[in-house]
């Protein structure tokens, strides 16, 4: 039997990438399959450490957090994750939570005070 290699298993596109480089919108699996899209990905930019990500789910209808010790690979083409399509289904709805950060604000922030993490 005369094994030709897969073309299409080995590309780019299902090569394991960082965190940081996951592209918006792309595929989230759970056991081969689409469970939802990547909505966001959490973690700490400065500090390298990811958190996890916000799925949309199929359905549309919610955004759930999945953590990080959650995701088993992350690709160019998808997200693929170890929890079941009925234990995504079940992770309550993601809220957003801002972040603030002690800087200086102020007149001329010329003052300590709080500034939220996206006004840095």
């Amino acid at each position: 039997m005369d094994l030709k290699p897969n073309p299409q298993a080995n590309s780019d596109a299902d090569q394991p990438i960082a965190w940081r480089a996951v592209p918006e919108d792309i595929a989230v699996r759970s056991d081969g399959q689409q469970v939802g899209r990547v909505y966001d990905v959490l973690g700490s930019h400065e500090e390298d450490i990811f958190h996890g990500i916000v799925v949309q789910l199929r359905s549309g209808s919610r955004r759930v957090f999945v953590p990080a010790d959650d995701v088993i690979l992350i690709t160019a083409s998808h997200v693929d994750v170890s929890l079941s399509a009925a234990e995504i289904g079940a992770l309550p709805e993601h809220t957003e939570e801002r972040q603030f950060e002690l800087g200086m604000v102020g007149h001329l922030r010329k003052h300590l005070g709080w500034v939220k993490e996206e006004d840095r």
